[in-house]
C-alpha cells in the first residue's frame, strides 16, 4: 500500500506541475495546444521517472532499461491524455476541463503499466512463471501475497 499511496502522490503533484506549464506555454507562451500539451507532458513523464524510481520504488540510481519501459508506458497515457484533452477542447470545452479529464484517464493506463510491467520485480516474474502464467495470488499489485 504505500507504494500506492507514494506513486499516487507524485502523479497528483506532476499533474499540477504539468498544468501550470501548461498554462504557462499557452497563456504565456502562446503555444498552440497540441505542441504545448505534448512538451508539458514529456517534461512530466521524465520527472515523474526520477522520483518514481528512487522514491516510490526504491532503486537507488535510474536504469535505461526502466527508463524505456517507463517511456513506453507513458507513450500510451501521452495517447489517451492528448487525444482526451484536444478532443474536448474540439467540443468547445475549456482546456483545463480536458485537462482534468485526460490526466484521469492516463492515470488509470499509468497505474496499470506502471504496476503490472515497467516496476514489476523478478520475484514477480518468478511467482508467475511457476503459476504457468497466470497471476494466481496478486491480481494487482496493491493487493497481498496469500
Amino acid at each position: 500500500m504505500l507504494r500506492l499511496g507514494r506513486w499516487t502522490v507524485v502523479g497528483v503533484a506532476a499533474a499540477v506541475a504539468e498544468l501550470a506549464l501548461l498554462r504557462a506555454l499557452v497563456e504565456g507562451l502562446h503555444v498552440v495546444l497540441p505542441i504545448a500539451t505534448i512538451v508539458a507532458a514529456e517534461v512530466l513523464i521524465l520527472l515523474k521517472f526520477l522520483v518514481a524510481d528512487r522514491w516510490v520504488f526504491g532503486h537507488p540510481r535510474p536504469a535505461l532499461q526502466r527508463a524505456v519501459r517507463y517511456h513506453g508506458a507513458c507513450a500510451g497515457a501521452l495517447v489517451v491524455y492528448w487525444l482526451v484533452i484536444n478532443g474536448t477542447a474540439a467540443l468547445g470545452l475549456v482546456y483545463t476541463l480536458g485537462f482534468v479529464l485526460g490526466t484521469a484517464a492516463s492515470f488509470v493506463w499509468s497505474l496499470l503499466t506502471n504496476f503490472l510491467w515497467v516496476w514489476r520485480t523478478k520475484q514477480d516474474r518468478a511467482t508467475r512463471a511457476r503459476s504457468g502464467g497466470r497471476r494466481a495470488a496478486r491480481p494487482f499489485p496493491w493487493h497481498r501475497q496469500a
